[in-house]
């Protein structure tokens, strides 16, 4: 019993060991992105503060720092990737 519940421990981890705390990382600021530009869809320009802009901006420039490395994968690596952040 101790040799399956130890089994079962080093298997867990070893799943656990796939996830990439980058790529979720870039799927967080990507979301956080996603949020913040949806606010503005039906919003007039001229209606945009400079704030605003400011922080969508900022957004931007934090996702494509992230998630650079990650552009070249296959879109079936990054589903793997996707599911492992779960």
């Amino acid at each position: 019993m101790k040799k399956l519940f130890l089994f079962a421990a080093l298997a867990l981890v070893a799943c656990n060991s796939n996830k990439d705390e980058r790529f979720c990382e870039c799927l967080s600021v990507g979301e956080e992105l996603n949020v913040e530009a949806s606010k503005y869809g039906a919003v007039a320009l001229d209606e945009i503060t400079d704030e605003d802009v400011v922080k969508l901006r900022s957004l931007t420039s934090q996702k494509d720092s992230i998630c650079a490395p990650f552009e070249v994968l296959g879109g079936e690596e990054l589903l793997k990737k996707k599911e492992a952040c779960k």
